[in-house]
C-alpha cells in the first residue's frame, strides 16, 4: 500500500482544487483544516461540534473526512476508525447540490490519478473495497426524493463515498421510513446509513430537532448484545450552533454540548491567515427599506417584487453580480419576471430556488456557476448578472455576490444571507458603499403579525437594524450582537423534536408489513410546533395522456397499457420535483395552490379555496402501480403526471404555467443508470427535434399486429443507424443547441452498438378509444438497453420486484449461488465483521435463491415454457427476458403457473430447515435463516401468506445431498418462527446492525446480476 502521512494533505488538497484557484496560484488548505485533520487521526473521533464561521470552507471536512480514510485505510478491516460513507446534510437544497460539485471534483481527481498523492489516496481508497484497477475509488450521491427502483446510491456496502441530502432525505430514511423508498428497499437504506457512516450536519441551526434525534440514536446504538463495528459519528456544524459565535480578537465562542464533547473552532492560526482574515474583517453595509403594500396578497406580493427590483437595478453595472434574495417562490418568479422586463438585453437574470428539478437545476447552474461562483476573476467589461432566489442559497451556497437585495427575515437567516455578499473580502468595501439592503413588506410590521416561517423574530430583526447603516461583516456583526433574551428574539423560531423512545424504533424497525400504529418520523425530523409539509415527488411524461389516465381509472387493459410505458423508461431521481403534498395536491384540483417558502419541511399555508377540477395522476409503485385521483395523494408518493398539465417554468415550480413540461426521462436514465432508454413516441421526437434544431429522420411504428417482430427489428436497427451518423454530424459542430443532445448521441450510439445483446425492442401499442370522439392512439416503439453503457451511472438491478430475476441475460443458479456467494464473504469481510459473521453471511448467500427450483419457476425464467424448462441443463436463477418488458413478464408467469405473489425466498427457508445439518457450520443458524428469507425485504417481521391450490415438490441438489421439500411449507404461518427470529436477531444485532447485515447480503446479490448482466461472469469468477 503506497505511503500516506498527514504532511501529505496540503499536496492532496492543492492536487484537488489547484485548478480552480486563481492563475498560478496554489489551492492551500487553512489551518483549521490541517489542525482538524490531524486532531481526528490522532483520536480516531470527530469532535462534537464544528463551530466555523460563515465563509471559512465548512465544506472541506468532506476533504478531511476522505483523507482521513485513506490514512485509516492501512489498519486491518477490523481495526478501522474512520467511516466509509461521508454524508452531507443539510436544509437548503441548493447548498447540496454545491457541496456535490465539490464531492464530484475530488471525485474526478481521484479517479483520474495517475501518481503522486492523489494516486496514493486513490489506491488507498480502492483497496478498502477490493477494486480494480480504472474503478472509482470514491462513490458520489445525491439522495434526492426516493422513489421505487431508484437506489442509485444503495450500490456497495464497502466502497467509500459521499453522499449530500436533506434533513427529510437522510432522516426518513436512517428511521427506517425513506420517503417515496419502497417498503422493500427501506431495510437497506437504515442499514447503510445506520453503520459505518460519519454524519456531517451543515448549519445545524436549522435542524435543531433532527439533531436532538441523532442523539438519541447515538445513545441507542449501544444496546445490542452482539457486537459489529462501530464506526458511526455524528458531527454538527454550523456558524450559529445556538447563540452566533462572537469573534473578536483571536477565539471563537464555542457554545456547550451535551456531555462535555469537544468542540472544534478556529485559534490565533486562522486568524493570522491572510485568505481568512479578509473574509472575518470584511465589511457589508446595509440598510433597511420599508414597502407600503396594500390590496390582496396578489398585489401586495406584485408591489414587493416591484420594489425588489428597483433597488436591484440600482448595483446593476458590468462586471457586477447582484443577488435578490425572498422569502417566497411566487415573489422570486415575480421579481424575475419584473427584472427581465427592465434589464432587457443589458444584463442577464437567472431564477434559482430549491423547487426544480435536478436536471434542470444542473443545466441552470452550468449557465449560471461561472459567474458567480467564489474565486472567479472579475472583470468590470463583464455582462451583469442579476440572481433571484429564495432562501435555498441562503446557508453554505457558493455565491459570491457583488450586492444583495433581501426580504427581511430573522437575524441568523439574514447572516447567511449576506456570507453570499463579498464571500471572500475581495472587494475591500468602504463604510459608505452600501452594497446590502433589507426590504420588508408593511402589512408584516404590523402588531399582530406572526410570519409563518420566522415568527416575530422578523419583526424583532427589523428593529435591532435601525436607522442608518449596519455593517453584516463576519467580525463586525459578532462584535454588535445583544446577548440572552434580546438575540434569542431574533432568531428563527426554535423547534423541538419528541422523546425518541426504544418502543419507537420497534415500529419502525417492522417494514414490511409496517405496523397498524406507525408514528409519524416528521415528528423527529422538523419537530413538534413546526406546521409540517410532507413532499412529493412529481415525475412528467409525454407518452402519459390525460385521456389515457382517465380511461385507465376505469379498465385494466388500458392500466397494463399505462404501465407499460412508465415501465419502458421507469421514473428515477433526477427526473423528479420534490413539492409539498398540499401544494401538488390543489395543482391537480386547478387551483395555484398556496405561496411556498423554500424551507424544508416548514410550509406557508393550505389552498383553502375549492377543487375546480379532479386531474389524476399515476402513483408510481412499480407492480403496485395505479392510477389515484388528488385526494389519494399521500407523504412520499411518487407521481407521473402529463406533460401537457403544465407546472413548470424556466425550470422551477409555476402552478400557474400551462407550457407542457419537457419529458427528461430518458435522458435522467441514461445519466443516472447509464442504461440506454429510447422511446419512439412522436412528442418525444419533437422534443428532441427542437433541442438539435433540426428535423429528425421519420421514426418507425409499429406494424400491424399480424406483422413479424423481424421486420420490426430490421427497420428499428436501420433507424438507428442513420440516426447515429446523423447526431454524430450534428454534435460535430460548433452548435450550442447540439452540444445540449450530447446525451441523445450517446444514447443511440449505445443502442446501436450493443451487437449480441441487443436492445430489447418494446411495441408500445396504441389505446382504443381515448377521448370523447374515440379513435386509435398510435403506438410506438421503446428501445431498452440489456446491459449499461457507460461507468459513469449506477446500476439499476434491485431486489425490490418480481422484476428482480428478469435481467436480460440467462445465468443458471449455480453460477448465481456461488457468485452472490463470493461478493457476500469479500463485502462482510471488507467491512470488519467478526469471522462468525461472514461465514454465516456467506451461507445464506449460497442458499438465499434456492426456492427457484420450484418448476413452475423455472418455466417462468424460460419464458413459460415447460419444454425448454424440461431440456435445461440445470435451474435458472436469472431471465434472458428484461424486467422493462412488462407484457413478455406477464406472459411467462400466466403460463408457468407460479402463483401470484408467491416468494420463491420462504421456498428456499423451507429447503433449509428441512435438513438441519445443512446450518450445522453457521454461528447463529438464526441470522442464516433470517438473511435468506428477508432478502426481498419480507419478514420485518412477517411473511405473506400465498394461496397454493396446487403444490408441487422441490428439490435442490446441495452438492450432491437433494434436499425436497413441498411448495406448501407453512413458512409464512404466524407459528412458523419468522417473527420470534426476527425480534431475537434485532435484540442480538441492533436495529441498525440487522439492518447492516441484511444489505450486504442483498447489495451482493445486486452486484453480482449486474456483473452478470453485463457479461463479466467469467473474467470476476476467475478473479
Amino acid at each position: 500500500m503506497a505511503d500516506l502521512s498527514l504532511d501529505d494533505f496540503a499536496a492532496y488538497f492543492d492536487a484537488v482544487h489547484g485548478a480552480t484557484a486563481a492563475p498560478g496560484g496554489r489551492a492551500t488548505p487553512f489551518p483549521w483544516q490541517e489542525r482538524l485533520l490531524a486532531e481526528v487521526a490522532r483520536v480516531g473521533e470527530w469532535p462534537a461540534l464544528l463551530d466555523l464561521p460563515t465563509g471559512t470552507g465548512k465544506t472541506a471536512a468532506i476533504d478531511v473526512a476522505i483523507f482521513h480514510l485513506a490514512l485509516d485505510a492501512a489498519s486491518p478491516p477490523a481495526q478501522r476508525k474512520a467511516p466509509r460513507r461521508i454524508v452531507m446534510v443539510v436544509d437548503r437544497r441548493t447548498i447540496v447540490d454545491q457541496a456535490f460539485e465539490r464531492a464530484k471534483a475530488i471525485a474526478r481527481a481521484l479517479r483520474g490519478a495517475r501518481d503522486g498523492v492523489l494516486r496514493a489516496v486513490a489506491d488507498r481508497l480502492r483497496a478498502l473495497a477490493d477494486l480494480r484497477e480504472g474503478e472509482a475509488p470514491l462513490a458520489l450521491a445525491q439522495l434526492r426524493g426516493g422513489m421505487p427502483r431508484d437506489d442509485a446510491w444503495a450500490q456497495r456496502p464497502d466502497q467509500p463515498l459521499v453522499a449530500v441530502s436533506t434533513v427529510d432525505q437522510v432522516g426518513s430514511r436512517l428511521l427506517f421510513r425513506g420517503y417515496g423508498v419502497s417498503d422493500v428497499m427501506r431495510p437497506i437504506h437504515a442499514g447503510l446509513l445506520g453503520n459505518d457512516t460519519l454524519l456531517l450536519l451543515d448549519e445545524v441551526h436549522l435542524s435543531r430537532p433532527f439533531r436532538d434525534t441523532l442523539r438519541s440514536l447515538r445513545r441507542y446504538r449501544t444496546r445490542a448484545s452482539s457486537k459489529l463495528p462501530d464506526r458511526w459519528h455524528l458531527v454538527e456544524m454550523s456558524a450559529t450552533p445556538g447563540s452566533p459565535p462572537a469573534i473578536s480578537g483571536g477565539t471563537s465562542a464555542t457554545p456547550a454540548t451535551p456531555d462535555d464533547e469537544r468542540v472544534f473552532g478556529l485559534n490565533d492560526d486562522d486568524l493570522r491567515n491572510e485568505r481568512l482574515a479578509m473574509r472575518l474583517r470584511a465589511k457589508k453595509p446595509v440598510v433597511r427599506h420599508e414597502v407600503k403594500v396594500s390590496g390582496g396578497e396578489d398585489a401586495r406580493r406584485a408591489a414587493f417584487a416591484e420594489a425588489c427590483a428597483d433597488h436591484a437595478l440600482r448595483f446593476v453595472a458590468p462586471g457586477r453580480a447582484v443577488g435578490v434574495i425572498v422569502n417566497r417562490v411566487a415573489t422570486a418568479r415575480e421579481a424575475a419576471a419584473i427584472l427581465r422586463k427592465r434589464v432587457g438585453d443589458s444584463a442577464d437574470v437567472f431564477l434559482v430556488t430549491g423547487r426544480m428539478r435536478p436536471l434542470d437545476r444542473d443545466d441552470l447552474d452550468g449557465k449560471l456557476g461561472p459567474l458567480v461562483r467564489s474565486g472567479r476573476v472579475r472583470s468590470a467589461a463583464a455582462r451583469p448578472v442579476v440572481v433571484v432566489a429564495t432562501q435555498c442559497i441562503e446557508a453554505g451556497a457558493d455565491f459570491d455576490l457583488d450586492a444583495i437585495v433581501t426580504e427581511c427575515a430573522s437575524l441568523d437567516a439574514l447572516r447567511q444571507r449576506f456570507g453570499r455578499l463579498d464571500r471572500l473580502g475581495a472587494l475591500e468595501l468602504a463604510p459608505h458603499d452600501v452594497r446590502g439592503v433589507v426590504l420588508v413588506r408593511s402589512d408584516a410590521m404590523t402588531k399582530d403579525h406572526v410570519d409563518p416561517v420566522y415568527g416575530k423574530a422578523l419583526a424583532e430583526t427589523w428593529t435591532w437594524i435601525g436607522e442608518g447603516t449596519r455593517d453584516f461583516g463576519i467580525q463586525a456583526i459578532a462584535a454588535a450582537l445583544p446577548e440572552g433574551e434580546a438575540l434569542d428574539a431574533m432568531l428563527s423560531p426554535k423547534s423541538r423534536a419528541p422523546v425518541m423512545l426504544p418502543a419507537h424504533l420497534d415500529l419502525w424497525v417492522q417494514t414490511r408489513p409496517s405496523p397498524v400504529i406507525d408514528p409519524d418520523v416528521s415528528l423527529w425530523l422538523h419537530g413538534i410546533d413546526q406546521r409540517q409539509a410532507p413532499e412529493v415527488q412529481v415525475v412528467w411524461r409525454a407518452d402519459v395522456t390525460e385521456a389515457l389516465l382517465e380511461q385507465a381509472m376505469e379498465d385494466e387493459e388500458t392500466r397494463e397499457a399505462l404501465l407499460k410505458r412508465v415501465e419502458a423508461c421507469t421514473p428515477v431521481g433526477l427526473e423528479a420535483l420534490s413539492m409539498p403534498i398540499h401544494a401538488v395536491r390543489a395543482w391537480l384540483q386547478g387551483g395555484t395552490g398556496p405561496d411556498l417558502a423554500d424551507v424544508e419541511g416548514r410550509t406557508v399555508g393550505e389552498d383553502d379555496r375549492k377543487p375546480r377540477i379532479e386531474r389524476l395522476a399515476l402513483a408510481w409503485k412499480g407492480d403496485e402501480s395505479r392510477v389515484i385521483n388528488p385526494r389519494e395523494l399521500h407523504a412520499g408518493s411518487t407521481i407521473v403526471v402529463p406533460s401537457t398539465y403544465g407546472g413548470l417554468a424556466e425550470g422551477t415550480w409555476d402552478p400557474s404555467s400551462h407550457e407542457p413540461v419537457s419529458d427528461l426521462g430518458d435522458r435522467a436514465r441514461w445519466q443516472q443508470t447509464g442504461r440506454p432508454t429510447l422511446r419512439l413516441h412522436p412528442e418525444l421526437l419533437r422534443q428532441h427535434a427542437d433541442v438539435l434544431d433540426r428535423a429528425w429522420p421519420e421514426a418507425p411504428v409499429p406494424v400491424e399486429e399480424e406483422g413479424s417482430d423481424v421486420e420490426d427489428r430490421e427497420v428499428v436497427d436501420a433507424w438507428l443507424s442513420q440516426m447515429s451518423e446523423a447526431i454524430d454530424a450534428w454534435l460535430s459542430q460548433s452548435n450550442a443547441k447540439a452540444t445540449g443532445a450530447s446525451w441523445l448521441g450517446g444514447v443511440v450510439k449505445a443502442l446501436a452498438e450493443q451487437g449480441r445483446k441487443r436492445p430489447a425492442l418494446l411495441r408500445l401499442d396504441g389505446i382504443a378509444r381515448l377521448g370523447a370522439g374515440g379513435g386509435l392512439e398510435r403506438g410506438y416503439f421503446a428501445l431498452v438497453g440489456r446491459v449499461r453503457a457507460h461507468a459513469e451511472g449506477v446500476g439499476d438491478v434491485t431486489t425490490e420486484d418480481d422484476g428482480a430475476s428478469h435481467t436480460g441475460v440467462e445465468v443458471t443458479l449455480r453460477e448465481h449461488l456461488g457468485g452472490v456467494a463470493a461478493w457476500a464473504e469479500r463485502f462482510a469481510e471488507q467491512c470488519g465483521l467478526p469471522p462468525e459473521v461472514v461465514r454465516d453471511v456467506e451461507l445464506a448467500a449460497r442458499w438465499h435463491d434456492a426456492g427457484k427450483v420450484d418448476p413452475r419457476f423455472q418455466r417462468m425464467l424460460h419464458g413459460g415454457s415447460e419444454l425448454r424448462a424440461a431440456v435445461a441443463a440445470e435451474p435458472l436463477a436469472k431471465s434472458a427476458i428484461v424486467a422493462a418488458d412488462r407484457a413478455a413478464r406477464a406472459r411467462a408467469r400466466e403460463r408457468s403457473g407460479y402463483p401470484r405473489g408467491a416468494r420463491h425466498e420462504l421456498s428456499s427457508v423451507a429447503l433449509l430447515e428441512a435438513r438441519p445439518s445443512l446450518l450445522d457450520g453457521a454461528k447463529d443458524p438464526d441470522l442464516v435463516l433470517h438473511l435468506v428469507g428477508s432478502h426481498h425485504g419480507w419478514c420485518r417481521p412477517l411473511a405473506p401468506v400465498v394461496d397454493d391450490p396446487e403444490p408441487v415438490e422441490l428439490a435442490f441438489d446441495a452438492g450432491g445431498t437433494v434436499v425436497s421439500v413441498s411448495s406448501d411449507h407453512g413458512v409464512p404461518r404466524l407459528d412458523s418462527g419468522i417473527a420470534e427470529r426476527f425480534w431475537r436477531l434485532v435484540e442480538r444485532y441492533g436495529w441498525f446492525g440487522l439492518a447492516w447485515l441484511e444489505a450486504i447480503l442483498r447489495l451482493a446479490d445486486h452486484r453480482r446480476s449486474e456483473e452478470e448482466q453485463r457479461g463479466e461472469i467469467e473474467a470476476r469468477d476467475e478473479r
